[in-house]
Order: C-alpha cells, then sequence, then structure tokens
C-alpha cells in the first residue's frame, strides 16, 4: 500500500470506484439532461455504495505511531432515464488517520492526517452502435495535517479542487472499448498566501516565497482503451498530456531575482496492465495481474537555495518509471479472498543536484527508488460484508541525503483490520 501520492488530480474515468484517488465528473451541460423522445419509460434508479473501515497499528521509519484508522466510502444513485440518457452523481470520501507522504511542492512532505472529499455528477449519452458521450464535472477538498494538534482546514497544503470536461466512448464488444477525453482542472491552495512566510523559513526556494504560487489551472487531453486479449485476458491502458501553468509562480533566475516569465509545465503519462487467469478450479481459482507506467514531467521552473546561494536550473523536471503486480487467489465456496501485490519505481530528476546531510551540493543528479509489498486477505460474513485485514511495507531511499526540506528516506509499516461494505 504506497504511501506516496503524487497530485496531478487528473480526473478519473470510472463510473464508480473506490480510492483515495478516485477523481469523477458532475455534469455541467444541459444537453445531457433534456431528451427529446417523448415514449413513456420509468427512470431506474441503482443505488451504488462501497465503503470501508480499517484500524490498526502503523509505524513510520519504526517509530510506533497511535492506533490509527483509514476510511472511505463511494456513493451514487445511479439513474437511467431510458436507453438514451443517465445521470450519475457521485459522492467519494476518504480518511487516513496514519502518516503518510505525499508530493505538493516538488518532493516528498509528512502528514500525520488527511481526508478527501469530492462531489460530482457524470451526465451520459448513449447511442445504439456503441458510443457514449458525457459531459463531466467534479468539486473536491483535500485537508492534510502536518501536525497533530493542527485544526482541520488550517493546514498550509489544504486544497479545492474544480474540474470539468468531456468524453466520447466507443464500445464496438463486451469490454472492448476506446474513449477520448478533455479535462479542465483548477487547484487552489486557500491558506498558503497567509503563511506563505512559514514556508521560506522552513527551506523551501525563493520561488515558493509568495502568495499563491501553488494555484494551478491545467488541461489534459487522455486516450485510452481496453480489450480482450487470448487467454481471457485483458488489456487497459491510456496516454495523457497535461498542460498546467502556474500564474502567481514566476521564474526565479540565476540571482534568486523572480522574472516576469510564469511557470508552466507539461506532464506526459503512460499506463498499461494485463489481467490473465492463472488457475481456476472448482474452490479455487488465481488471477494475476502485471503493470507498468511511465510519468514525464518538463518544467521550466528553476529553483535557488538562499541557504547555501546555490542556483539549481530546471529543478523540477523528472521521469518516473513504475512496475507493479498482483496475485488474487479466491479460495473456498465463500469465497476468501488473497491478494498479494507489489510495485517498485525510480524517479529520475533532470538536473536536481544531490546533497548531503548538511545540505552542501554534489555533482550526481537524485534519484529516488521506492518499493513496496502488501498482502491482504478477506472474507465475506454477511451481504455485502466482509471482514478484510492487510499487511503492508514501504520503503522510499535516495541517493540524496538532505531531507530537510523534502523527505527522500522513510520506511513504512502497516497492520490494518476491519470490514468493507458493497452494494
Amino acid at each position: 500500500m504506497r504511501r506516496v501520492r503524487r497530485r496531478t488530480w487528473d480526473v478519473g474515468r470510472r463510473t464508480i470506484a473506490v480510492g483515495r484517488k478516485g477523481l469523477y465528473g458532475v455534469a455541467f451541460s444541459s444537453y445531457f439532461l433534456l431528451s427529446t423522445s417523448h415514449a413513456a419509460y420509468a427512470m431506474e434508479v441503482k443505488p451504488v455504495i462501497n465503503a470501508q473501515v480499517l484500524g490498526g497499528q502503523y509505524f513510520y521509519n519504526a517509530n510506533t505511531s497511535d492506533v490509527g484508522a483509514v476510511a472511505s466510502l463511494t456513493a451514487s444513485p445511479y439513474m437511467k432515464f431510458n436507453d438514451q440518457w443517465s445521470l450519475v452523481p457521485i459522492y467519494s470520501g476518504y480518511y487516513q488517520g496514519t502518516q503518510q507522504v505525499q508530493d505538493l511542492i516538488g518532493g516528498g512532505t509528512l502528514f500525520q492526517e488527511s481526508q478527501d472529499h469530492i462531489v460530482s455528477v457524470k451526465g451520459i449519452r448513449s447511442f445504439s452502435n456503441g458510443l457514449r458521450l458525457k459531459a463531466v464535472s467534479s468539486y473536491g477538498v483535500n485537508l492534510l495535517k502536518e501536525t497533530k494538534d493542527e485544526s482541520w482546514g488550517a493546514g498550509l497544503y489544504d486544497n479545492r479542487r474544480l474540474s470539468a470536461g468531456t468524453e466520447a466512448e466507443w464500445s464496438w464488444a463486451k469490454d472492448d472499448a476506446v474513449r477520448l477525453a478533455y479535462d479542465y482542472y483548477g487547484i487552489r491552495f486557500p491558506n498558503y498566501q497567509s503563511l506563505s512566510s512559514q514556508a521560506t523559513s522552513s527551506g523551501l526556494g525563493r520561488e515558493f516565497d509568495a502568495p499563491d504560487v501553488l494555484n494551478s489551472n491545467n488541461h489534459m487531453l487522455t486516450l485510452g482503451s481496453e480489450f480482450r486479449v487470448a487467454g481471457n485476458g485483458r488489456i487497459e491502458g491510456f496516454l495523457s498530456h497535461t498542460w498546467s501553468s502556474f500564474p502567481d509562480q514566476h521564474i526565479v533566475d540565476l540571482s534568486g531575482a523572480l522574472t516576469a516569465e510564469t511557470r508552466a509545465d507539461g506532464t506526459d503519462n503512460l499506463s498499461i496492465q494485463g489481467t490473465w487467469p492463472l488457475f481456476s478450479r472448482p474452490l479455487c481459482q488465481m488471477i494475476g495481474m502485471a503493470g507498468y507506467s511511465r510519468t514525464h514531467l518538463e518544467s521550466n521552473q528553476n529553483h535557488y537555495d538562499a541557504g547555501q546561494t546555490f542556483f539549481n536550473p530546471n529543478f523540477y523536471s523528472y521521469v518516473t518509471n513504475g512496475f507493479k503486480t498482483n496475485l488474487t487467489a479466491l479460495v473456498g465456496e465463500a469465497p476468501w479472498t488473497i491478494s498479494l501485490d507489489g510495485n517498485v519505481s525510480r524517479q529520475q530528476y533532470t538536473n536536481r543536484l544531490v546533497q548531503d546531510s548538511a545540505g552542501t551540493y554534489g555533482t550526481e543528479i537524485t534519484h529516488v527508488d521506492y518499493a513496496a509489498v502488501g498482502l491482504a486477505v478477506s472474507y465475506p460474513i454477511a451481504k455485502g460484508f466482509q471482514l478484510k485485514g492487510n499487511i503492508a511495507f514501504g520503503w522510499n531511499d535516495s541517493n540524496n541525503t538532505d531531507v530537510s526540506v523534502y523527505q527522500y528516506h522513510y520506511n513504512t509499516q502497516s497492520y490494518l483490520f476491519g470490514f468493507t461494505y458493497a452494494y
């Protein structure tokens, strides 16, 4: 269970899903809400609920934390007006009461607790030839506590997100589809203006010493597909490009001064994964999954370290390659579900020089390695309810040994137990 989350705020494309990163759309165009058909058709409502509550012990760098909880809820009254028109309002919420590292400012920052809430709706127009057109939008709130005694809503990196977009999907057979989507999303950090002086004193670069510098406007194009392959397998993948602008974050120059030019990033994402049944018997089935992902972020922003009077150009650009795998076994009549997963990745910065523990710069380029393994076991106890337990271990390491600002070196362990519910 990976504890580092790369916050690109892309808009999720699944109708219903559970997870911290699931962003969904809200219909914003009345075009999708009006039908010209006068045929009598009773509206069909299908409530969908996915929830989990897990509690247990968490360890960060071998230091025992208090007993913490992880909880999530996704709820949607899926409304189908007729064969052509559907509307999907969704609420998705997530709470993590254990320590975590998130990347919001160009490197890992340690948080004690977090919660994420998203309200959304999606309008869908379906055609008889397999084409579906969707209008989407959403609003989300992300709250982050750096210390236990910090009040909810007062965090330096609390943020709000508003998104809107559209998607065309064509399915020519069951489980075979291709989709093209455009999304706009804006991210705002309402507390950063009043607390930005704290960021400067904590060692962040000159580029962050101003109000509203984290606010961004983002435009994303996505091409995705899923299809069946030989051996009852399934391949899923997508390509996306995101243009990000930071209208209040000016480029820092060689002397540490801010120029008139503002920051602009471009991010390419590639993801592909395949799933196949590996073994099947009446009381035992086994399914395997393997995937690869690549992220390339190119930024024109530099970095000026006033403490070391050091200028580092192209500081935030990087390439990340990741591999993941999963093995799931269904055992018994109920059945037991046993899942083993692992992932590894390397984030190679383009020009970020390493620093030693005293902050002195070297000549090597920074890279960050991550690995994680997890085991989850669940068993149904009533209709829709399952008991669930999981164990997870994670390791993060780097050739950069300066941890005064970013968390490059840490390991995590978690032991959680609770229940899930699906309806």
